[in-house]
Protein backbone atom coordinates (compact mmCIF):
# COMPACT_ATOMS: atom_id res chain seq x y z
CA UNK A 1 0.00 0.00 0.00
CA UNK A 2 1.31 3.38 -0.86
CA UNK A 3 2.00 5.99 1.77
CA UNK A 4 -0.66 8.23 0.27
CA UNK A 5 -3.35 5.52 0.61
CA UNK A 6 -2.30 4.77 4.18
CA UNK A 7 -2.51 8.43 5.09
CA UNK A 8 -5.95 8.71 3.49
CA UNK A 9 -7.18 5.68 5.47
CA UNK A 10 -5.89 7.30 8.66
CA UNK A 11 -7.65 10.55 7.81
CA UNK A 12 -10.88 8.71 7.00
CA UNK A 13 -10.73 6.77 10.28
CA UNK A 14 -10.18 9.97 12.25
CA UNK A 15 -13.06 11.69 10.44
CA UNK A 16 -15.34 8.78 11.28
CA UNK A 17 -14.25 8.88 14.91
CA UNK A 18 -14.84 12.65 15.00
CA UNK A 19 -18.32 12.26 13.52
CA UNK A 20 -19.21 9.63 16.12
CA UNK A 21 -18.00 11.93 18.91
CA UNK A 22 -20.09 14.80 17.55
CA UNK A 23 -23.20 12.62 17.71
CA UNK A 24 -22.35 11.41 21.21
CA UNK A 25 -21.71 14.97 22.41
CA UNK A 26 -25.03 16.10 20.99
CA UNK A 27 -26.86 13.25 22.71
CA UNK A 28 -25.05 13.98 25.98
CA UNK A 29 -26.12 17.61 25.70
CA UNK A 30 -29.75 16.59 25.24
CA UNK A 31 -29.49 14.18 28.17
CA UNK A 32 -27.94 16.90 30.33
CA UNK A 33 -30.71 19.33 29.43
CA UNK A 34 -33.38 16.78 30.37
CA UNK A 35 -31.62 16.02 33.64
CA UNK A 36 -31.24 19.73 34.38
CA UNK A 37 -34.96 20.41 33.87
CA UNK A 38 -35.84 17.51 36.15
CA UNK A 39 -33.43 18.69 38.84
CA UNK A 40 -34.76 22.25 38.67
CA UNK A 41 -38.25 20.92 39.37
CA UNK A 42 -36.95 18.89 42.29
CA UNK A 43 -35.13 21.90 43.68
CA UNK A 44 -38.38 23.87 43.55
CA UNK A 45 -40.07 20.97 45.36
CA UNK A 46 -37.32 21.00 47.99
CA UNK A 47 -37.79 24.72 48.57
CA UNK A 48 -41.53 24.15 49.05
CA UNK A 49 -40.86 21.34 51.54
CA UNK A 50 -38.43 23.54 53.47
CA UNK A 51 -41.05 26.27 53.69
CA UNK A 52 -43.66 23.71 54.76
CA UNK A 53 -41.33 22.33 57.45
CA UNK A 54 -40.91 25.81 58.85
CA UNK A 55 -44.67 26.24 59.06
CA UNK A 56 -45.63 22.97 60.76
CA UNK A 57 -44.67 21.64 64.16
CA UNK A 58 -43.86 18.39 65.86
CA UNK A 59 -43.88 15.01 64.16
CA UNK A 60 -45.27 16.39 60.91
CA UNK A 61 -42.31 18.77 60.65
CA UNK A 62 -39.87 15.88 61.11
CA UNK A 63 -41.61 13.95 58.32
CA UNK A 64 -41.33 16.95 56.03
CA UNK A 65 -37.65 17.45 56.95
CA UNK A 66 -36.92 13.77 56.29
CA UNK A 67 -38.59 13.97 52.88
CA UNK A 68 -36.67 17.16 52.14
CA UNK A 69 -33.36 15.52 53.07
CA UNK A 70 -34.09 12.60 50.73
CA UNK A 71 -34.98 14.99 47.95
CA UNK A 72 -31.82 17.02 48.56
CA UNK A 73 -29.73 13.85 48.33
CA UNK A 74 -31.45 12.92 45.07
CA UNK A 75 -30.75 16.37 43.66
CA UNK A 76 -27.10 16.07 44.71
CA UNK A 77 -26.77 12.73 42.94
CA UNK A 78 -28.34 14.27 39.85
CA UNK A 79 -25.82 17.11 39.87
CA UNK A 80 -23.01 14.55 40.16
CA UNK A 81 -24.40 12.72 37.10
CA UNK A 82 -24.42 15.99 35.20
CA UNK A 83 -20.84 16.77 36.18
CA UNK A 84 -19.73 13.43 34.72
CA UNK A 85 -21.23 14.40 31.37
CA UNK A 86 -18.81 17.31 31.03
Amino acid sequence: MQAREELQKLIDALATQRDELIVRAHLAKLEAQDEWRELEGKLDELRAKAKQAAEVAGEAAEDVRAAARLLAEEIGRGYERLKRLF
